[in-house]
C-alpha cells in the first residue's frame, strides 16, 4: 500500500518554515482507496511570494487546524504504507520535522517519483511535475495546491508501476539501493562510480557548471554524508535540489589535497563553497635605496603584482625575522622598517645602532651587511621545495615556494632530481598565488612531515629535512 503525499509550505526549509496544506491519497497500486486533505495553520505569516504561487493566504489558514490537531489523521492514513512524493525528500523532511516538534517520530519507506521517472521514463526534457504530466498526458488541475499536485503524482506513479518492466521500483525500496538518499536529479551511476580513496569531488548543476568542490580522505563516504543526516535546512534543500551530477579526482598526496582544492575553488568560484573564496593580502618585506644611497627595508601589504623579497600572511613572522637580522647583522631598526621616526632611530634594549640613520656610518659599509642579511637570512628562508613521496606510486608530489609566495605544484617521477629553481619550474605546474594559498600550505606543513629543500643565493637546492 502506498500513500502519495503533497504539501504546501511557507518556505523551503523544514527547520524554519511550516506546512500550510496537506493532501494524502492512499493508493493500492490500482486505485485510490482513501484520501485526506486539510489546510494547516502554520502559526506564522505566509510570505507574499508563497501566497502568489499557491493562492493560500493568511486569512485562509487563520481558522485552520494546527499540525498537532491533525497528526492523528496523518498517522492513521500513512501508517504501514510506502511514502511516495514528487521530490520525496522535501515532503518527507517537512512531515518529519513537524512530528519532531510535538515529540513524535515519523519513519516510513519512501519513493521519489522524480528519481523513478528518470529511470523508468528516460530522455525527458524536464522531470518537473508539470512537464512530466504534460508529456505523459496526465491531467494536472489546481497546480501548486496540495490536492491537485498529489492527485497528479498518484496518476504518474500509477503509470510508473505499469511500465516498470525492469523492477526498478522494487529495487528502489531495498535499503542498499540508496535511492532514498541520492538527490532526485543525480544518476545513481554517478554515485556508484565514486571511489573510496582520497581526493576531490565536484557537484554540478543542470548546465554542468560546478556548484561545489570538496575534499575527502574517502570520497564516496564524504559525498554520502552530504545527502544523509538529520539536517533539513533551507540551504541544504536548495543545495541538494540543484545537484545534477557528481564527478571526482583522486589525489593520493596529503601535500597537494588541500592546495588543489583551494586552487580549483578559486578558479571555478562554486556557488555553494564559502571558504577559500576570499582574497586577502599578505605582508611583505620590500627593499629600496633612499636618497642617501642606503639600502632600506620596509613592511607593507602585498598587492597582486608586488614582488617583495619575503612574504607572509602573518605580520608578526615578518617582524620576528627583522628583529633577528637586526641583532645578527648590526643593522639600524629604522632602516629595516621596525621603527618609524623623523629623526634617528631609538636604540633597542642594549643594542646600539652604528649610526647609519644619522649619516654616521657610510652607506657602503652598512649596505654590505644588509645585503648579506637579505641573502643569508631572508631569501634563504623564502624559496624552497616541499616534497612528499607517494608510497603507492613511482612518483612524488612537490610544491615550489619562491620569495615566500606559492609558485608551482605537481606530481613528477621519483627519479627526477630537482636541482634549481628554474629546473623546478620546468617540471611543475604554474599556479597563480592570490596570497591565501601560502597560509594554507603552512598549515598543511604543520600537520605533516615533508622533505624540504631550500634554495641558496645561486638558486641551488639544498635539503634541510
Amino acid at each position: 500500500m502506498y500513500t502519495i503525499v503533497d504539501l504546501e509550505t511557507t518556505g523551503g526549509s523544514p527547520t524554519n518554515s511550516r506546512i500550510t496544506e496537506v493532501a494524502i491519497y492512499k493508493f493500492d497500486g490500482n486505485a485510490i482507496v482513501e484520501e485526506y486533505q486539510s489546510l494547516v495553520n502554520p502559526c506564522r505569516d505566509i510570505p507574499y511570494n508563497i501566497t502568489k504561487l499557491t493562492g493560500i493566504s493568511d486569512k485562509m489558514v487563520e481558522k485552520a487546524p494546527m499540525f498537532k490537531d491533525i497528526v492523528e489523521q496523518i498517522e492513521a492514513i500513512t501508517k504501514d504504507c510506502i511514502f511516495v512524493a514528487h521530490n520525496a525528500n522535501f515532503d518527507y523532511g517537512f512531515l518529519k520535522a513537524e512530528y519532531n516538534r510535538i515529540g513524535l517520530s515519523f519513519k516510513r519507506k519512501k519513493l521519489c517519483t522524480v528519481r523513478l521517472s528518470r529511470q523508468i521514463l528516460p530522455g525527458k526534457y524536464s522531470y518537473s511535475l508539470g512537464r512530466l504530466c504534460e508529456s505523459e498526458g496526465i491531467p494536472l488541475q489546481d497546480r501548486h495546491r496540495a490536492a491537485g499536485d498529489a492527485k497528479a503524482t498518484t496518476l504518474l506513479f500509477k503509470k510508473l508501476l505499469k511500465v516498470d518492466n525492469s523492477g526498478i521500483i522494487d529495487k528502489s525500496l531495498k535499503p542498499q539501493s540508496l535511492e532514498a538518499l541520492i538527490p532526485p536529479n543525480v544518476n545513481k551511476s554517478d554515485f556508484m562510480a565514486l571511489p573510496n580513496t582520497q581526493g576531490l569531488y565536484y557537484f554540478k548543476d543542470a548546465s554542468h557548471k560546478i556548484v561545489y568542490i570538496g575534499k575527502a580522505k574517502n570520497i564516496k563516504s564524504r559525498v554520502k554524508s552530504h545527502f544523509g543526516g538529520n539536517s533539513n535546512t533551507s540551504n541544504k534543500y536548495h543545495f541538494v535540489k540543484n545537484v545534477y551530477s557528481i564527478d571526482f579526482k583522486e589525489i593520493p598526496s596529503k601535500l597537494l589535497l588541500e592546495i588543489q582544492e583551494a586552487i580549483e575553488i578559486k578558479q571555478n568560484w562554486p556557488r555553494y563553497n564559502k571558504a577559500l573564496k576570499r582574497y586577502s593580502l599578505n605582508y611583505g618585506i620590500f627593499n629600496y635605496y633612499d636618497r642617501n644611497n642606503y639600502l632600506r627595508l620596509s613592511i607593507g601589504k602585498c598587492g597582486k603584482f608586488d614582488k617583495p623579497i619575503f612574504a607572509s600572511n602573518n605580520s608578526e613572522e615578518i617582524r620576528s625575522l627583522l628583529k633577528d637580522i637586526l641583532l645578527r647583522y648590526e643593522l639600524c631598526p629604522k632602516l629595516i622598517g621596525l621603527q618609524n621616526t623623523n629623526g634617528a632611530c631609538c636604540y633597542v634594549e642594549d643594542y646600539e645602532c652604528k649610526g647609519a640613520c644619522g649619516g654616521l656610518e657610510d652607506f657602503e659599509s652598512y649596505n654590505s651587511r644588509i645585503e648579506l642579511a637579505i641573502q643569508e637570512s631572508i631569501k634563504a628562508k623564502s624559496s624552497y621545495l616541499i616534497e612528499e613521496e607517494l608510497s603507492s606510486e613511482d612518483s612524488k608530489a612537490m610544491i615550489l615556494v619562491e620569495d615566500g609566495r606559492f609558485k608551482a605544484y605537481g606530481v613528477i617521477d621519483k627519479l627526477i632530481n630537482i636541482e634549481s629553481l628554474e629546473n623546478a619550474k620546468k617540471h611543475l605546474n604554474y599556479a597563480y598565488d592570490d596570497q591565501d594559498l601560502i597560509a594554507l600550505l603552512k598549515a598543511t606543513m604543520l600537520k605533516n612531515s615533508f622533505k624540504i629543500s631550500y634554495f641558496d643565493n645561486l638558486n641551488i637546492a639544498k635539503t634541510n629535512g
